[in-house]
């Protein structure tokens, strides 16, 4: 097939990536193009993330690379191109089309009809019960997108962000030896060069209580209700100076109401903050000033802030669900069935104990380490041997 086009922000190492600055007259082996297909690029976004580092490093091994998705944030609007675009590179057999699926859109039908060769990457899609009673809509959406997995089983290659990914992809059909997993890109250290939010940090630090910290978006599958009580037995039995910060979108207003109404008949209205969507400065405060993070999710394809909790050096405390016990891998420390009764003087523990916390803290680094980007860089190689053998 020919291969003079280029999509308009098509990139390469030789352009040194520039979005607009075309390709290069090539003198010998034409270099093999990659297209990403997501559904949204936006700031704080894991899957936005994840895909501009797979970008990155494309590009940093001299293919061709361009990024498609339906929403494109403004201030992304250099790194991607509306979907429509791709239309029409489909045809080429000697592409690589990438498609991370994360909720039902019509980029499926984009990534079916592609002749080339085709990589899946599966990042969960919320089973749709959760869902039930808060938003007929999100619930039939996320069915849908959990029954048109099925209709992907087709690609060259398919992968998880975690083992636990992976097994659904076997689950519903996959060929397991077309799959595999690819950790996300783990990229902090652009929080160093951040500035710092002194008023925030004030505002956070006031008073000398202990900061409990929740991070997610809004949402029934993150549980926050178990959160919200854990935390009251804690303030109500235990520490009465202690507050606790939510951070994340109100991704399901009705849902949130109904957390902001279980606050204030607990009597912890004063002692419970939803802060929203933040940017990554302020993310990057709340984190420095959280004495405790935890998550009472019980569905999790992977779980960014376990990590991000990790390099900030602050202690966690999950449920042991899905993939979180995977993605701490035998750090931080993980709770069941208990009461929350138990789990409250678990988290005290955590907060009063010198030498566990020390010790918490150093296998949460250790982790992190594990996880690092050479880990998911390394499989990224392999995964693209395999698409071109």
């Amino acid at each position: 097939m020919a291969r003079n086009k280029c999509p308009a922000n098509c990139r390469s190492a030789k352009t040194g990536g520039r979005p607009g600055s075309g390709v290069r007259k090539r003198k010998s082996k034409l270099k093999m193009r990659v297209h990403q297909l997501t559904n949204g690029l936006m700031m704080g976004d894991a899957v936005s993330n994840h895909t501009l580092e797979i970008d990155r490093r494309l590009r940093e091994w001299g293919y061709e690379t361009a990024v498609y998705a339906g929403y494109i944030a403004p201030e992304m609007q250099q790194l991607a191109q509306p979907d429509a675009r791709l239309t029409p590179f489909l045809a080429e057999t000697d592409d690589i089309f990438i498609f991370h699926y994360s909720i039902y859109n019509p980029h499926i039908r984009l990534f079916r009809s592609a002749r080339g060769r085709r990589l899946l990457i599966y990042h969960n899609i919320t089973p749709p019960h959760f869902f039930a009673g808060w938003d007929a809509g999100q619930e039939a959406l996320c069915a849908l997108g959990r029954q048109a997995l099925r209709t992907l089983t087709g690609a060259d290659l398919a992968v998880g962000d975690s083992d636990y990914n992976r097994g659904e992809l076997t689950a519903v059909g996959f060929d397991e030896n077309r799959t595999d997993t690819l950790p996300i890109f783990l990229t902090m250290e652009h929080y160093q060069s951040l500035p710092e939010d002194s008023a925030l940090q004030a505002r956070l630090r006031q008073g000398g209580m202990v900061n409990w910290l929740a991070v997610g978006r809004v949402a029934p599958n993150k549980k926050l209700e178990d959160v919200i009580r854990i935390f009251a037995i804690y303030n109500q039995t235990i520490n009465p100076d202690s507050r606790l910060r939510i951070v994340g979108s109100r991704y399901l207003e009705r849902y949130a109401a109904a957390l902001d109404d279980l606050a204030a008949a607990l009597g912890m209205r004063e002692y419970i903050h939803f802060a929203g969507r933040v940017d990554d400065g302020q993310l990057k405060t709340y984190y420095q000033t959280a004495d405790l993070l935890i998550t009472a999710s019980q569905h999790e394809g992977f779980c960014v802030p376990l990590l991000e909790s990790m390099y900030f050096g602050v202690p966690i405390l999950a449920r042991n669900s899905s993939a979180i016990p995977e993605t701490l891998g035998g750090a931080g420390v993980l709770f069941s069935g208990q009461a929350y009764e138990v789990v409250a003087e678990t988290a005290h523990l955590l907060l009063t104990d010198r030498a566990l916390r020390e010790q918490i803290i150093r296998r949460q680094k250790a982790r992190l380490q594990e996880l690092g980007p050479e880990r998911t860089e390394r499989k990224l190689r392999q995964i693209m041997r395999r698409l071109q053998a």
